[in-house]
């Protein structure tokens, strides 16, 4: 059981304020090897795949989304020097202008000839969420984000069937990440992440957030931690689209819920992190 159906997924979440550019303008382009041109369609999930929100030109943490896309494409066996030059060229093939929320790939080799980017318009951006834990943990690749895009998108939709907004995976009891998102939560003054040694994507938005963190004085510890565990803590789950959400409740599959501090602090450090987008060419 989950949250009453009659409402919205996103009902009572405050938007961004940023309006989303028309879905018409989607589109998906492959890299000749000097700038993204011709029309690419890849049907399967790519081997890597990094995706970040682009508003009037400006990024949050874009050279660090290209460290881990370069680092990911050799880990998976491509070549990083055509994964740099395809991430330098990215900037070129998306407006300057409205919301938007490119993803690079690093397709199979029988997919597409190289590098193909997603040009989409950015969906509209939320401040607060709904969280419901996994039944299963279906990551095949849990380092690499791109393997495994279709079955954390079925996660995501299965959480939002009951209610929710997104769905947290939990390995050996332990809160790993979530379908889109990485999971921090805070008790009193002190801001805890999931422990080093869980499998995980290295989430770009929430190396941000420690470094904010750090920048503030803020003690950080690492925490093996189960959802019952959360109970009386405020949570956020970050990603590169949304920045930072407040997490407002919190069940699991079998109906029970977890009582979660008001997340008071989620704005202001949104806001904060929103402050570090810059310019991405």
């Amino acid at each position: 059981m989950g949250w009453c159906h009659t409402l919205h997924p996103m009902s009572g979440a405050a938007a961004s304020g940023v309006t989303a550019t028309t879905a018409s303008a989607a589109r998906s382009v492959g890299f000749d090897g000097t700038r993204f041109a011709h029309v690419a369609t890849p049907t399967r999930d790519p081997l890597v795949a990094d995706s970040l929100l682009v508003v009037d030109g400006g990024a949050v943490g874009w050279a660090m989304h290209v460290e881990r896309f370069v680092a990911s494409v050799e880990r998976q066996g491509g070549d990083p020097d055509v994964a740099a030059r395809a991430a330098a060229a990215a900037p070129d093939a998306v407006p300057r202008s409205g919301a938007w929320f490119p993803r690079l790939d690093w397709p199979h080799a029988d997919d597409a000839d190289g590098p193909v980017l997603h040009v989409r318009p950015a969906p509209t951006r939320v401040r607060r969420a709904r969280v419901r834990t996994a039944e299963a943990d279906p990551r095949s690749t849990p380092g690499v984000k791109g393997p495994d895009l279709t079955a954390l998108a079925a996660l995501r939709e299965d959480a939002r069937a009951e209610g929710a907004d997104e769905a947290a995976i939990v390995v050996g009891d332990a809160i790993v990440d979530g379908a889109t998102s990485a999971v921090v939560w805070w008790r009193d003054d002190v801001l805890h992440v999931p422990s080093g040694d869980l499998p995980r994507v290295d989430s770009v938005t929430a190396r941000q957030v420690l470094a904010l963190a750090a920048a503030r004085g803020v003690r950080v510890l690492e925490r093996r931690a189960t959802p019952a565990s959360l109970a009386g803590a405020e949570v956020w789950i970050v990603n590169a689209l949304h920045g930072i959400r407040g997490v407002t409740a919190w069940a699991e599959p079998d109906g029970t819920h977890h009582e979660l501090a008001s997340p008071e602090r989620a704005d202001a450090w949104h806001a904060a992190l929103e402050r570090l987008r810059r310019p991405w060419t």
